[in-house]
Formats: C-alpha cells, sequence, structure tokens
C-alpha cells in the first residue's frame, strides 16, 4: 500500500459539469420568469376581453343591436380561445421551473449540498449484510447522493443493484448504458422532468395500476356468453327502429331487443360499474407514466445495451405510447357515464358500457400481462441514470475492470465516492486475493472507517455495474459483507458485544459459502475486555483468511500486526496517524506502510478538556509497540 495525495483543485471535467448544470439552471430560470410575467400580462388581457364581451353581449341583446351582440359573442370566443393559451403558458412556465429545479439538484450534488435531499424508504432488511454499515442507505448514504429517480421502481431498482453483485454479463451491459447516460444530460434531465409533472415530491408507484390490470376475475372471462349478445342486441335493436320507421315491420317490434338489452345492463350493472370505478380511479396512473414512457421510447440510444433495454417495452409490435393510447381512448369513452341523460340513451341502445369493459379488458390480458415490463425498464433508466450522474459530475470517477472472483483488489486513489473531490485524501489498496487481508491500525479520527467505507462503497458501485472513484480499480467479483456498526438494543434485550456477535456470526457464515466474501470489519468485539478482544479477534481473522475470505480490518490492536509474520505474503500492515505541526495535532488521512507506532486517546481527552498528566502523554507518543515490518 503506497500514500496518494489528493488534487489541489477539483479537476476540469467536475466543473464542465457544473457549468453545464448552471448554465441550465439560469436559462429555465429565466424563461420560467419571463413565462411568469408574460402570463401576467395575458391574465389582465383576459380580464379586458371577458368585460368587453360581458359589456358588448349585455348591450346587444338589451338594446336588441346586432352588431354589438355579434361583437360580444366573438370576444367570449375569443376569451375561451386566450384561456387556454394562458394555461399553456402556465403549462410551460411550470416545466421550466422543474427543470430548473433538476438542474439545482445536479449542482448541490457537485457542491457536497446534496445531505438535504429527501431519504428514500429503503426496502432492504435492518441486518442487510452491508448496506448499513458502508453507508449505502439511509441519511448521508450513497444512495441519497445518488438518488435522480421519481418511480418506486427506480428507487428499489438502485437499492436492489448496490446491495448485491450483479453478473458479469449485467455489469458489462449497465457500464455500458451508464457510459452513454452520462453524455445525455438532455435525456436525463427529460426523464426527470416527465416524472416530476405528473408526481411532484412523491415517488410515483406503478403498484396500483399494475393490481388493477392484473385482477381476476373479470366480467367477460366468467361470462362468454356476454360478447355475442353484446354485438348482436345493439345491431337488432338499431335495425328494427329503423325498419319500423321506414314501415316495413311493425311500430313497436323493436321493444323486444330494447327490453333484453335493458335486463342484461340490470343483470350486471353492479360488476360493470364496479369494474369501471375502477378503471377510472387508475387512469391517472397511466396518464402519470405515459410522458416518461414516451421519453423512454424516444431515447436517442446507440449502444446495444442501451437499444435492448429500450426494446423490451415493445408489447405486441407497439410501442408503450401507442398501447397506453388505446388504454386511454377507451377509458375515457367509458366516461359517458358522468353524463346521465346521454348515457343512458346510449347505454340502452349499444349496450355502450359493455362494449368499453370488453375493449378494456381485453387490453388488459393482451397488453397489461406485459405492462410491468414498462415499469422495469422505467425502472432501470432511472437507477442507471443516477449512476451516470456520478461518472458525469465526479472528476474522479473512472470505470472499474471487472476480474474473476479468484483475482485481487488493485485500486490506486481510491477515494470516498461522498466526500468532494476538493478535499477528498485518495490511498492505493492491493490486496492479492482470496485468503490475504491488509490490518488497518492508527490513531483515533485519522481515517480507518472512512478508508473501509470508502472501499466498501466503491466495491458496491463496481458490482452493480456503476463507476467507481479512483484512477484505476480491479475489482474480483466478490460478495462483500461488513461488520462496522452495531447496535445494542433495549426492546430485544441484545447488549452492544451480542449485537456485534450476531453481525460477526453472518459473516463468518456466508465465508463458507462461494464465491468469496469481502470482509470490512472494524474494531472487532469493542464490547468486551483487551485480552478477550485480542483473543477473539485474531481467531477471527484466521478463521476468514482460511475460508478464502479477503478483506479489511481497522484496529487498534497492533499485537494482531504479528499476522503479517505469521501469514507472509498473506497480511499487510498499513496505519494511519495523526501529524503533530507547531503544537497542534492535524490528520493528513494518508496510508502509510506499517503499525502505527503511536496513540492519540490521551492527547485527544487533553484537548477535550480532561486533565491528563504529562507524563501519561509523554508516553503515548513512544512506541506502542516495536515489531519488524517487512515491505508489503
Amino acid at each position: 500500500m503506497a500514500t496518494s495525495r489528493p488534487e489541489t483543485s477539483q479537476p476540469k471535467r467536475s466543473e464542465d459539469a457544473k457549468a453545464l448544470h448552471q448554465d441550465k439552471a439560469r436559462t429555465y430560470g429565466a424563461l420560467a420568469d419571463a413565462l411568469e410575467a408574460f402570463g401576467n400580462r395575458v391574465s389582465l388581457a383576459l380580464l379586458f376581453v371577458f368585460i368587453a364581451a360581458v359589456v358588448l353581449l349585455a348591450a346587444g341583446l338589451v338594446r336588441g343591436i346586432p352588431v354589438a351582440t355579434i361583437s360580444g359573442a366573438a370576444a367570449l370566443l375569443v376569451f375561451l380561445g386566450m384561456q387556454v393559451w394562458h394555461a399553456r403558458i402556465h403549462a410551460k412556465r411550470d416545466d421550466a421551473r422543474v427543470r430548473e429545479g433538476i438542474h439545482t439538484r445536479h449542482i448541490a450534488r457537485i457542491l457536497g449540498e446534496w445531505k438535504d435531499f429527501a431519504v428514500g424508504q429503503s426496502t432492504l432488511a435492518h441486518n442487510h449484510a452491508y448496506a448499513y454499515d458502508i453507508d449505502l442507505v439511509g441519511q448521508g448514504s450513497l444512495v441519497q447522493r445518488l438518488d435522480v429517480t421519481h418511480t418506486r421502481n427506480g428507487e428499489n431498482t438502485l437499492v436492489a443493484w448496490l446491495a448485491a453483485a450483479a453478473t458479469p454479463d449485467e455489469i458489462a451491459q449497465r457500464q455500458e448504458v451508464v457510459a452513454e447516460l452520462a453524455e445525455k444530460v438532455s435525456f436525463r434531465e427529460d426523464l426527470e422532468a416527465a416524472a416530476l409533472r405528473a408526481s411532484g415530491d412523491t415517488k410515483l408507484d406503478p403498484e396500483p395500476f399494475l393490481q388493477f390490470i392484473q385482477k381476476e376475475p373479470r366480467v367477460f372471462a366468467s361470462r362468454p356468453w356476454l360478447v355475442p349478445i353484446m354485438f348482436v342486441l345493439p345491431i337488432a335493436t338499431l335495425s328494427l327502429i329503423t325498419l319500423a320507421a321506414l314501415g316495413v315491420v311493425p311500430h313497436f317490434s323493436w321493444a323486444a331487443s330494447l327490453g333484453l338489452s335493458l335486463l342484461v345492463n340490470l343483470a350486471l350493472s353492479v360488476a360493470v360499474h364496479e369494474a369501471l370505478n375502477l378503471i377510472a380511479a387508475r387512469k391517472g396512473y397511466a396518464e402519470a407514466f405515459g410522458e416518461m414512457l414516451r421519453v423512454a421510447e424516444r431515447a436517442p440510444f446507440s449502444s446495444p445495451s442501451a437499444m435492448a433495454l429500450r426494446d423490451r417495452m415493445i408489447i405486441d409490435g407497439a410501442t408503450p405510447s401507442a398501447q397506453m393510447k388505446r388504454l386511454e381512448t377507451w377509458a375515457g369513452l367509458a366516461e359517458l357515464r358522468t353524463q346521465p341523460p346521454i348515457h343512458f340513451i346510449f347505454n340502452q341502445l349499444l349496450l355502450w358500457d359493455l362494449h368499453c369493459l370488453f375493449r378494456l379488458e381485453r387490453w388488459a390480458v393482451h397488453v397489461g400481462r406485459h405492462a410491468h415490463r414498462w415499469f422495469e425498464v422505467l425502472g432501470e433508466l432511472e437507477a442507471l441514470s443516477s449512476l451516470a450522474a456520478l461518472l458525469h459530475q465526479d472528476p474522479d470517477a473512472i470505470f472499474p475492470t471487472i476480474a474473476p472472483s479468484s483475482g485481487a483488489l488493485e485500486a490506486t486513489r481510491i477515494a470516498h465516492p461522498l466526500l468532494l473531490p476538493t478535499v477528498r485524501v485518495a490511498n492505493d489498496v492491493h490486496l492479492k486475493g482470496p485468503g490475504s487481508a491488509a490490518l488497518i491500525t492508527g490513531s483515533n479520527m485519522a481515517g480507518k472507517s472512512t478508508l473501509l467505507r470508502a472501499v466498501g462503497q466503491n466495491i458496491a458501485l463496481a458490482l452493480a455495474g456503476g463507476p467507481v472513484c479512483a484512477a484505476s480499480m480491479t475489482c474480483p467479483l466478490v460478495r462483500l459483507r461488513a461488520s462496522m456498526r452495531a447496535e445494542d438494543s433495549l426492546q430485544s434485550g441484545a447488549s452492544y458485544f451480542r449485537a456485534e456477535l450476531l453481525k460477526l456470526q453472518s459473516v463468518i457464515e456466508d465465508a463458507e459459502k462461494d464465491p468469496p466474501i469481502f470482509f470490512l470489519l472494524d474494531e472487532l468485539l469493542r464490547g468486551t475486555n483487551a485480552s478477550a478482544r485480542h483473543a477473539g479477534s485474531r481467531a477471527i481473522i484466521l478463521h476468514l483468511l482460511t475460508r478464502r475470505a479477503t478483506g479489511m480490518v481497522a484496529t487498534h490492536d497492533t499485537a494482531l500486526a504479528t499476522l503479517e509474520h505469521e501469514l507472509p505474503g498473506r497480511v499487510w500492515n498499513a496505519h494511519f496517524t495523526d501529524v503533530v505541526q507547531e503544537g497542534e495535532m492535524t490528520f493528513d488521512y494518508s496510508l502509510r506502510e506499517g503499525v502505527v507506532k503511536t496513540s492519540n486517546a490521551l492527547r485527544l481527552l487533553k484537548l477535550a478538556g480532561v486533565d491528563v498528566s504529562d507524563e501519561a502523554l509523554r508516553s503515548e507518543l513512544e512506541p506502542a509497540q516495536k515489531i519488524a515490518i517487512k515491505p508489503a
């Protein structure tokens, strides 16, 4: 392991991304302001036109002036047209505001001001193998930093990808799409804007819509005899009415068929009305997702993986927008029920409700059962866009090379994705593959836990198909596992030590399976005494290494450093330390070879106001333990 220094200024790619988003935010903000001002002027003009229409109509009708009446009617038509125009101006203004907000949030991500963003509802169990240990989800997490999703599917997909390793083929395909999306800023903007216009601050959830279209039993599925009746009765009724009007048949000969239609409507009224009411209630979901689907199906993709993702939305040779248009058409026709007098006539003569419901149910059977693919693709596009935003905005983001599970972890200048490029310190980490480990000792607050989380988050990103924050990285196909946080619980009666044991037990059990695990362990067994902690930590590390596990251990127990000599070539020692300059303790967060020689606990207590003797402070500055360290 070797030390790497941070860049002194934010590199060009991030500056370019920030400048692009700032320019777009200013452009959309100015457009929204201009549309707002123009809309206000149109509102004033509307008022004058309306007053003119009322005055002219009143004068024309009261005094019998035809010119005034015609002019008033014309002014009223102008007013109605201007109302439509005014609504469109407001729609464009709202769209500009939405797009301004999208780029403002991207700027906040680049500036590190993303911790005020909403935190999603994580679907991961609290005992997940590593998500909560390495700050994958929750407040101040990687998902909070990355998330540009606005659907439940998108958020869940992003979390699921980071919470479990993909296959090599999946990783390669995702990398290809992420690389293309990183450059397609306008497409990513359109996708976000389409969702935000429909949902506002609430994430769209397709589940109610899917439940509706998959609902069983259906009216026609259990009554196949309805189909011929539905077509024959209206034809018979209309034909008999026509023939009766022409005097070809007796005048009331149509009464029988019309009576049958009435009986059919009465017999099925409850089932039909329930089905159509459900359709009306769910119609909004189709409309909400409609624009997102149109954006996705028209995506100007060129990479094979991206085009294959887009083509998954095609059902029966038709695009989602075409299929949704059919649904919206028949759902719209079914709304004739809201016009009682007209609806009664049409429904009795034509069995209108049955025809609408038949078309809607047929759509659900032939198209709706595949519609889940649309929302899966939208979710994947949003998750990929989240990864693409990191690649586009972070100057240190690159794609890693994925190695077999037997390969080594090689990372140069690896850095924490949640730290700003201007302040993050990058370090080199090299582990030789299964059965090897890095033992990281060091002062308090010097960076041990941060390094472990940096490695963990970058491995999660790499195995999700995303970019990592490093100069270069080769990541093996491992199963990431961590024990870095444990919480005691009064409710469950679990002590801190018991909680940590449960986490360690899951890590140890997982080490028995293939592929090998990559473990991140921070201050093992801190809930017990020093002697037991040392013996237990040593036993855990040896147990994991004999199971071909690879990983990193952060510890204050410098006596564990002897493992480097007992297992040459398999255990390497490195450390962080504080730096005393002009009597002040500082940290450079740089990883150094070997074992830390000093401690800073007493000095930190002294700085906190605790009365610590000078003799104790001097003893802390002396070598904690003399161990000969061979070069890694």
